[in-house]
């Protein structure tokens, strides 16, 4: 990553025109969560090609990625949670049925699947994922992490909203950090958590947040430019000064990092508007796209042996079973969730 590309970008956003849109509006973060699901297939696709240096430029990304996922969950729930007097009634039973829902109907589609590979369903083939800290769906852990950080977020403010609710929040959400780093967790299920703490913080204090940016806007882009290229180089940096320790190297210096790159992202995309019909399609099946891509891309990548044109090739197939896929998972779960929620 450039420093002089970073700041040649920040120029150039520096030189539009704001447009009138809300870039933290419903109908925003819907496109945008449309485009990070797709970069998030990128992602786990460099993992598996080997030829191309377009698809190596995503192998990094995945952090920066899911810390935008998270930031976006914290932010969508504090505004609700401001916004409605009512919200945290009934907050677990309803929030988590909602992700619980299609949560099992992945399940079962990935059963299905393992089972088909020749894998043995039975106790001890469930029991395994909480051993190994992973989960039957591929890619899956995502879905772990939001579970967690909505109990997090529903014991912190269920009873009032006040500084304590906030260092409550901020301590659990630091205690998972660090129980995930002590269990030996994939240093990526937890260098991206404190983006969550960072969307709740910037919709509570969003009116400040934002003038203050309006009045220094050039020096937030040129600051958070350099922030970004140093904490880019963050892994060489603290390696070389012997610094490695699990905690700090990931725990808290890089989740600084994806933190650092969200507000950076926010800078360069407040005066754009991604609000469009095929981003906004893909946003209402993001999460079903995240769930189902490693599943398609295991299936094919039978297929597909590495090369020139075959990786292309995967890549588009990947996409479009993917985006096909979630669309009518997306159906199914409209149907279930609309029986389930009558009855609770």
């Amino acid at each position: 990553m450039d420093i002089f590309i970073l700041l040649l970008i920040s120029l150039f956003v520096y030189l539009i025109p704001k447009t009138d849109v809300d870039y933290l509006s419903n109908k925003s973060t819907k496109s945008l969560k449309g485009l990070l699901a797709l970069l998030i297939i990128f992602h786990h696709i460099s993992q598996k090609v080997t030829t191309g240096e377009n698809f190596s430029n995503f192998e990094y990304m995945g952090r920066y990625i899911v810390a935008l996922f998270f930031f976006l969950s914290g932010y969508g729930l504090y505004f609700q949670y401001s916004n409605n007097s009512t919200y945290m009634e009934n907050f677990l039973k309803k929030r988590l049925v909602r992700i619980f829902i299609p949560f099992y109907v992945f399940i079962v589609i990935y059963v299905v699947y393992r089972a088909t590979l020749g894998e043995v369903i039975n106790m001890d083939f469930f029991l395994s994922f909480w051993k190994d800290h992973s989960n039957i769906i591929y890619n899956g852990w995502f879905i772990n992490s939001i579970i967690v950080l909505y109990v997090i977020f529903y014991v912190s403010f269920v009873r009032d909203n006040s500084k304590t609710s906030l260092y409550i929040l901020i301590v659990l959400t630091l205690v998972y950090i660090f129980w995930k780093a002590y269990q030996d967790h994939g240093d990526w299920e937890y260098v991206s958590i404190m983006a969550f703490l960072l969307g709740i913080f910037w919709m509570k204090n969003r009116g400040l947040i934002e003038k203050c940016i309006e009045n220094n806007y050039f020096i937030f882009l040129v600051l958070f430019s350099v922030l970004m290229y140093i904490f880019h180089h963050y892994e060489v940096i603290m390696k070389n000064i012997g610094i490695t320790n699990k905690y700090v190297y990931y725990g808290i210096v890089g989740n600084i990092c994806t933190m650092v790159f969200v507000v950076y992202f926010l800078l360069l995309t407040n005066k754009l508007n991604f609000s469009n019909k095929y981003l906004d399609f893909l946003g209402d099946i993001s999460f079903e796209i995240y769930m189902i891509h490693g599943l398609v891309m295991h299936y094919f990548g039978e297929f597909f042996v590495s090369s020139n044109v075959n990786d292309v090739l995967y890549t588009i197939v990947v996409f479009f079973v993917s985006i096909v896929s979630a669309y009518y998972i997306k159906k199914l779960i409209i149907i279930i969730e609309k029986n389930i929620m009558k009855a609770v």
